[in-house]
């Protein structure tokens, strides 16, 4: 199994760790004190159009003794698509939080989804304090819904006759609740404790291709089941942001594949890319006038050299676009020998590679966290649901993801 070799590592991390909360418990926290940025639901992300504010907490280590104020910016917002309300912020004596907000210009600029980084100006954060890490922004462009085909309007209209029901209603823009389960016990720091997220967002959902007169079968072109912020955010995490492992410049962690990959295609934890996710083959089953069943499952893609072949199957067969990726793949597309050295040893920026590392349909762990994934429309209650589990490269169990759609 793919994943044991850290483990000594990370025990010993743990118990490093637990010792270090005994001691601070007894002797009170004296350390920098830390400055972290959460957006609220841990969903940073803003649709340019739309000029409902991000909320977005302060929160200190430790609470500060007399009000103290912190200067806070927008940094590579060249456009100015954004701006900031309640800044600088001012932490008041005894408190150690507080919250702004990120505010779309609404200039409707931009064709595609871009980052924009919430920083601090460093020349004025007092002694002592000092910005764990800077809150990356997703700003969207309105999400473009695909215009449906005669060819697609006639199987609807076929759907709607057979069997009574009206697919429509579940097509264009649909909002969504997101709750992950996340299980900890990981291979790095930021895998390692349990937790619990909720995430509302919404999803441009069509009739797929795939779709035949008797059986539908819905795609998901953006914000497919309101994960793409967090499997970019997971990603990340299991490659560029990396800096125990993956992205290690301590002699004995460093990868030399992971560091000519960087160096070769220009991939920074401060580069400027794109990422975006789609699904297809939503297999609507069963299929009444008063609800279908889905089936999510498919073949996962990696690149194996000279075309995608499958690697673990089946999955929930999410498809990724990420700009570094782009410019490796055409890279080893042209041949180039030192890329192709570096993508067998490991130096990948495929999504493919880090993101559903295993089967799904088992319990590949064997940890007892799983169960079956699955979906199901009712359309007499307008509500479509979903419950599936997913796992990346430095995960040790998986995650469970329950995700509702209402009309």
């Amino acid at each position: 199994m793919k994943h044991l070799f850290f483990w000594g590592g990370v025990l010993l991390t743990a118990a490093v760790a637990m010792t270090s909360c005994n001691e601070e418990k007894a002797t009170g926290y004296s350390g920098t004190n830390k400055i972290y940025l959460t957006a609220a639901e841990n969903n940073a992300v803003i649709t340019e159009s739309v000029t409902t504010p991000l909320e977005v907490e302060v929160t200190l280590t430790s609470s500060v003794e007399t009000a103290t104020t912190l200067n806070f910016r927008l940094e590579d917002d060249t456009q100015e698509l954004l701006h900031l309300e309640g800044n600088p912020v001012t932490i008041a004596a005894g408190e150690k939080s507080a919250t702004l907000q990120v505010v779309s210009n609404a200039k409707n600029l931009l064709i595609e989804s871009t980052y924009i980084t919430l920083g601090i100006d460093a020349a004025q954060v007092p002694e002592g304090m000092e910005l764990a890490e800077a809150l990356r922004i997703r700003v969207n462009p309105d999400p473009a819904v695909p215009e449906l085909t005669e060819k697609q309007k006639a199987l609807l209209a076929g759907y709607q006759e057979k069997y009574g029901v009206d697919l429509t209603a579940f097509l264009g823009v649909m909002k969504c609740t997101t709750t992950l389960n996340i299980p900890g016990g990981g291979m790095t720091n930021d895998f390692a404790t349990p937790d619990t997220r909720k995430i509302t967002g919404q999803t441009v959902i069509t009739l797929s291709e795939e779709s035949t007169a008797d059986m539908p079968v819905l795609k998901m072109t953006d914000n497919p089941m309101g994960l793409t912020e967090y499997l970019y955010w997971v990603f990340r995490q299991n490659t560029i942001d990396d800096d125990e492992w993956w992205n290690s410049t301590d002699e004995e962690n460093a990868s030399p594949s992971n560091q000519y990959l960087m160096k070769t295609i220009d991939w920074t934890p401060t580069s400027n890319e794109t990422f975006n996710v789609t699904l297809d083959g939503i297999k609507c089953l069963n299929v009444s006038a008063s609800g279908a069943d889905l089936d999510i499952l498919g073949e996962a893609k990696a690149y194996e050299g000279t075309d995608y072949e499958t690697v673990y199957s089946p999955v929930v067969p999410f498809e990724y676009t990420f700009s570094a990726w782009t410019r490796q793949k055409k890279l080893l597309d042209a041949g180039n020998a030192e890329m192709m050295e570096a993508y067998i040893q490991g130096g990948t920026a495929e999504p493919s590679n880090y993101l559903f590392s295993y089967s799904v349909d088992e319990d590949g762990y064997g940890n007892g966290n799983w169960l079956e994934s699955k979906g199901h429309i009712d359309f007499k209650e307008g509500k479509m649901t979903f419950q599936f589990v997913m796992d990346h490269y430095y995960a040790y169990d998986y995650t469970v993801v329950n995700v509702t759609y209402k009309k």
